[in-house]
């Protein structure tokens, strides 16, 4: 079955299933698409799903299980080739907005593009990445408190230090850091000195050190996405619908 109606509006439309009595999946994820293009026809392929309608966010809603595993997940990036998607994570399908929002920030992290290089991006395999991304205001307040030693800091000096930092609050010893970062072992040892210097006993603090790490690790990402998008707007755009705003939940 295809049902007209949008992932955006999927409580109603969950609603609407069940007052009909259609059976619905015990689990249910989103797949949001860059463009709506042959939407239908991958809506068919896929089999019992929920289609977007024309100028919302275009996406499907489909039984969790045909993403289940190293089939179902080949099968769908078969179906899905050649195109920007984001499959949700598998919830019940009362909370299917739930899937909608995180596969719609996912997509907004991804690749701008359709094409040969597009591809197929898993929720289940981002979770900490969207889960330190939820709130850009907070995760810039814990990055300015968190990293504020290194404010003063040349650019190159502070990404020396940051890569370091990281690896070392990871778990990883002079050497296993030196190896990761392709360093001297004793040049390892110096910017742990001068870390130390300049966080002083926070390094010894397991909760401020978790916040730490929190805090690289999340501005490595939003690092990343803005270079992504600065890269989206070097190369020719295919013109597509605008994707509307998710309601917040």
């Amino acid at each position: 079955m295809i049902e007209r109606g949008g992932p955006q509006q999927v409580a109603r439309l969950i609603q609407d299933v069940l007052r009909s009595g259609h059976p619905l999946p015990e689990k249910v994820r989103a797949v949001m698409l860059r463009t709506d293009t042959d939407i239908h026809l991958v809506a068919s392929a896929l089999g019992d799903c929920l289609v977007s309608t024309p100028g919302e966010a275009p996406g499907l809603l489909i039984p969790a299980a045909l993403a289940d595993g190293k089939s179902g997940r080949a099968r769908l990036k078969g179906v899905l080739r050649h195109r920007a998607a984001v499959v949700g994570h598998a919830v019940a399908p009362t909370e299917a907005e739930a899937s909608v929002r995180a596969a719609s920030r996912l997509l907004d992290l991804a690749s701008a593009h359709d094409g040969p290089d597009a591809g197929v991006v898993f929720v289940d395999d981002h979770l900490s990445s969207l889960v330190l991304l939820q709130d850009e205001s907070l995760t810039h307040t814990l990055i300015a408190r968190r990293l504020r030693p290194l404010a003063g800091l040349t650019p190159e000096r502070c990404e020396r230090l940051e890569a370091t930092l990281l690896a070392w609050l990871g778990g990883m010893g002079a050497p296993e850091v030196a190896k990761a970062l392709s360093i001297h072992p004793q040049t390892v040892r110096y910017r742990m000195r001068q870390l130390e210097k300049l966080f002083g006993p926070r390094l010894r603090d397991p909760r401020t050190r978790f916040e730490i790490e929190m805090a690289l690790r999340s501005r490595q990402l939003m690092a990343a996405a803005r270079r992504r998008r600065t890269g989206a707007t070097r190369r020719p755009r295919v013109t597509t619908k605008p994707r509307k705003a998710l309601p917040r939940p």
